[in-house]
């Protein structure tokens, strides 16, 4: 009687396992379960009841019953609940890992698409940056050898710095130039200090000094001869350019 009494457990609990289970909370969705339930302390008010319990306890009861009689229906029906429990908590895992994973995926996914939106807007920034620096220049003249900008260049080169501040990516490149007249080596010095004079101006208003990159030509890169005096005010100059982090 009593190997028939354990045998009608472990049937009950074979049997059992192949109910399907799901997961119901609160009262239940039967009679029975709402009156078994009656009894409950406030303790296992939270407790989560599956259906394949009671599946489980019924056909472990009956087989556990023809096996063994009496004994064998209460082992039965104890092996076909612990069956049915597993079962549920087994579908639970698996829908649990089933949330996570879709979780991940649109996560990943959004990660992917701010990425992309973030690169887009990188690109785009820098084709603007790239335009800026391909299509602006700033010219200032000066008189004939004179270092000194005249008060509206000042004016003009101060609204620049401010600008500038706001795009600091900007490198800042001042060419300095001097006309034909003059000896050369005076004519190197008196391009220098024409672009210290700018570069001076810029960082006064705002401009690190670590974007600028000052270059003296002196009379090298001079267009008009000594003899075209309205052409010499355009060699007499300091041409400010700009380089983007692409072309620099």
């Amino acid at each position: 009687m009593n190997r028939l009494v354990v045998n009608s457990l472990i049937v009950g609990v074979m049997l059992a396992g192949n109910a399907n289970a799901y997961q119901t909370r609160g009262q239940g969705t039967a009679l029975g379960l709402e009156q078994w339930q009656a009894g409950e302390d406030d303790q296992m008010a939270g407790y989560v009841h599956y259906a394949g319990e009671w599946q489980g306890a019924g056909i472990g009861a009956i087989a556990g019953a023809l096996l063994a009689g009496p004994p064998g229906l209460i082992l039965g029906a104890a092996g076909g609940v612990l069956a049915g429990r597993s079962a549920g908590l087994e579908s639970d895992l698996r829908s649990a890992r089933q949330e996570v994973e879709q979780l991940e995926q649109q996560q990943l996914s959004q990660v992917q698409q701010l990425t992309q939106r973030l690169e887009s807007a990188k690109s785009s920034y820098q084709q603007q940056l790239d335009a800026i620096a391909n299509g602006f220049v700033h010219r200032i003249h000066f008189r004939t050898g004179q270092n000194v900008m005249e008060p509206d260049d000042l004016r003009e080169l101060t609204h620049l710095a401010v600008a500038l501040r706001t795009i600091g990516e900007l490198r800042i490149v001042i060419h300095a130039h001097a006309d034909r007249r003059g000896r050369e080596g005076g004519n190197q010095n008196l391009s220098v200090a024409r672009a210290e004079a700018v570069s001076r101006q810029l960082i006064l208003h705002g401009v690190d000094p670590e974007r600028i990159v000052r270059q003296a030509h002196g009379e090298a890169d001079a267009r008009y001869p000594a003899e075209d005096r309205e052409g010499l005010g355009y060699d007499r100059q300091v041409v400010i350019r700009f380089l983007s982090g692409a072309t620099s």
